[in-house]
């Protein structure tokens, strides 16, 4: 397959994959999760069931936007190889190479990041409060993911309390990062949002 054959094609599957999330997005707000099948959705947006799930793991990752196509793998191996797992020391880098690994997934996620998309989701989680528990179980799962990763890259044992709390303080500089940037005037790009609040956490832990 010829790289402009490949373009088109991925192309092609991120459009289906807004279309899908877009239609479940205004469905689920006009009737509510159990308003509407994935049938009823998959009709709307002219494919099949099974190419459903090619995109998404369920009806309630589709609203979500939480796609089952996510493979950020190559992403994570250039992360667990940037540091030294012999060192008695963790990176001096390692919360900025976190930011790193955070802002690429951004950016292979969401490529054309839009507030009104964000409202919408979190008008659905308003209206159906149990799709909070499936964003939990989300941020769980990468929560875990990367504290291994983290393990790997810093050659630190299973369990080392060090990586948790590096995987948390930069989940939560992404929050708040993403917050301030869907939900206030501000006109700044991910990237400066991000860059303040990792200053300010640098400020605070090295003084």
């Amino acid at each position: 397959m010829t790289d402009s054959a490949m373009n088109l094609r991925a192309r092609k599957m991120a459009r289906t994959s807004r279309d899908l999330a877009a239609a479940a997005r205004r469905r689920a707000l006009d009737a509510g999760l159990a308003g509407f099948t994935i049938e009823e959705l998959c009709e709307q947006v002219g494919i099949s069931r099974r190419t459903f799930f090619n995109y998404f793991a369920s009806k309630e990752d589709a609203v979500l936007g939480i796609s089952a196509r996510r493979d950020t793998a190559h992403l994570d191996e250039d992360f667990a190889a940037g540091g030294d797992p012999h060192s008695k020391h963790l990176s001096p880098d390692l919360l900025e190479a976190l930011t790193r690994l955070a802002l690429e997934r951004w950016r292979m996620d969401d490529p054309e990041p839009d507030p009104e998309r964000v409202r919408e989701v979190m008008a659905v989680i308003d209206q159906e409060p149990r799709l909070f528990k499936r964003v939990l179980e989300h941020m769980s799962s990468d929560e875990k993911r990367d504290v291994a990763l983290v393990e790997r890259r810093e050659g630190l044992p299973a369990g080392d309390l060090r990586a948790s709390a590096a995987v948390q303080i930069l989940m939560s500089v992404m929050r708040a990062s993403a917050f301030e940037f869907f939900t206030t005037d501000n006109a700044d790009d991910i990237e400066t949002v991000v860059g303040r609040r990792v200053d300010a956490m640098r400020a605070v832990l090295h003084g």
